[in-house]
């Protein structure tokens, strides 16, 4: 489960007599010098999970977006990127269950991304050092090694140590997301999910990753 600041994205209204953009309904708020009026552009929004119409304005020397839909902040790195890229970016699955990973690959097969599938703890470490995934899902009980050993190890490799892991399991375990934390990962969530909501919460881990510099 993502959780986020979503308390004050609910609208957004555009005042062009004012030259201002507003956010909220129904109470106070600061509003925001638009320096370039009337500039909308499309937008993947985290909150919406889709390409959205959005909203283009300066603040302080700096140009910033939100969604006309939901009024969620675009993060930085979205800004200016209109279409996806050309390659096809790699997002591998590391899970025993056979079924699984062929559910996966076909959820991913209309998609910007390109499915990557292996089906235990040491070919996944051995793929994601090879392949360079943008993303890595990964179940909790495996054989051999479990998925918090293969998070730790794969954390171990400077060159993914920023690479999102996203822990995907039908382990009931109320510690689940501190243990994960630990072990390395940069989300949670549990099994059954709905194919949707795994598109969507990859898209987020990748914006969040993008909106965070280098290091």
């Amino acid at each position: 489960m993502i959780e986020g600041d979503l308390g004050r994205a609910g609208g957004a209204r555009i005042d062009g007599t004012k030259g201002s953009l507003a956010f909220g309904e129904g109470e106070p708020c600061q509003e925001t010098e638009v320096v370039k009026q009337g500039m909308t552009a499309t937008y993947f929004c985290p909150h919406c999970g889709s390409n959205q119409p959005s909203y283009e304005y300066w603040e302080r020397g700096e140009l910033k977006a939100r969604c006309l839909t939901c009024g969620y902040p675009i993060v930085e790195a979205a800004i200016g990127m209109t279409s996806p890229p050309s390659v096809r970016s790699k997002v591998l699955c590391i899970d025993d269950d056979k079924l699984l990973l062929g559910l996966f690959t076909m959820l991913l097969k209309d998609t910007d991304f390109e499915a990557l599938t292996a089906p235990d703890g040491p070919s996944g470490i051995a793929a994601a050092k090879r392949e360079r995934p943008a993303l890595i899902l990964l179940d909790v009980m495996m054989p051999e090694m479990d998925g918090f050993e293969v998070c730790r190890q794969i954390r171990a490799d400077p060159d993914l140590t920023g690479t999102p892991i996203i822990i995907v399991t039908a382990m009931a375990d109320p510690k689940l997301n501190v243990k994960g934390f630990q072990a390395g990962a940069t989300l949670a969530m549990q099994k059954p999910f709905e194919p949707q909501k795994l598109l969507n919460t990859i898209k987020t881990a990748l914006a969040l990753k993008a909106s965070r510099p280098e290091r």
